[in-house]
């Protein structure tokens, strides 16, 4: 059975989330998935529902608990399935937050704010894809694990562009992915930096607005 998550209530979602080995689906040029909603062992991710300043959608979001607050090899990774039915251009944004830690007695906000993403399946790069900062994400990117990172101290912030980060200053790429209609994918979310806090996440095709990612979530305060 296939599930439709696109701009759904947190009720409809509480539902599907016993079917969470399904495919999702993606409709009107949107994937959109609850990250809390794997069968996946959880592992070092965490399933948390203490309020952070915008909410989480639905029962809770996950944090993870591994590593260090600024670096780690990929840990405990988690699966989701998802189906095209538009082809074309999906642009990829996470709703996320990170912390201020203190590390040698300094105060750090560039830090536990990071996880890595991998995608599986038949898919291209988008068109303009190069090597260098700022560009498209080079096939190569999109297929290993590779860090993404964002969010705003304690708030979940939706964020996107140019957040993938193959290693050093200046070096960032904008994960972007052209799905191919009737074709199924597997996204892969590993964590990296611990105490990196994470919501939800969709995929939205060129042509959506990007201020529509806004819309997908109901916030449950508990």
């Amino acid at each position: 059975m296939k599930r439709l998550l696109t701009a759904l209530s947190c009720s409809t979602i509480s539902i599907s989330s016993l079917l969470a080995a399904d495919t999702i689906e993606e409709s009107n040029g949107i994937v959109f998935i609850e990250l809390e909603d794997t069968d996946s062992r959880l592992g070092k991710w965490k399933l948390r529902d203490t309020n952070l300043k915008n909410s989480f959608s639905c029962k809770g979001y996950l944090e993870f608990t591994g590593n260090t607050p600024s670096k780690g090899a990929p840990e405990s990774p988690l699966e989701y399935t998802f189906t095209i039915n538009k082809d074309g251009l999906y642009f990829l944004h996470l709703r996320c937050a990170k912390e201020t830690v203190e590390i040698r007695g300094k105060e750090r906000d560039d830090v536990a704010n990071d996880c890595y993403f991998r995608v599986e399946g038949n898919f291209e790069a988008g068109p303009k894809a190069a090597d260098k900062h700022r560009a498209q994400a080079p096939l190569e990117l999109l297929k290993q694990d590779t860090k993404f990172f964002g969010g705003a101290d304690n708030e979940f912030v939706w964020v996107s562009g140019n957040r993938f980060d193959p290693g050093g200053h200046n070096n960032k790429r904008i994960a972007v992915y052209h799905f191919k209609a009737g074709e199924t994918y597997k996204l892969v979310m590993s964590g990296r930096s611990q105490s990196f806090k994470v919501d939800c996440l969709a995929f939205i095709h060129a042509d959506q607005p990007s201020k529509k990612v806004e819309s997908l979530v109901q916030t449950s305060n508990k």
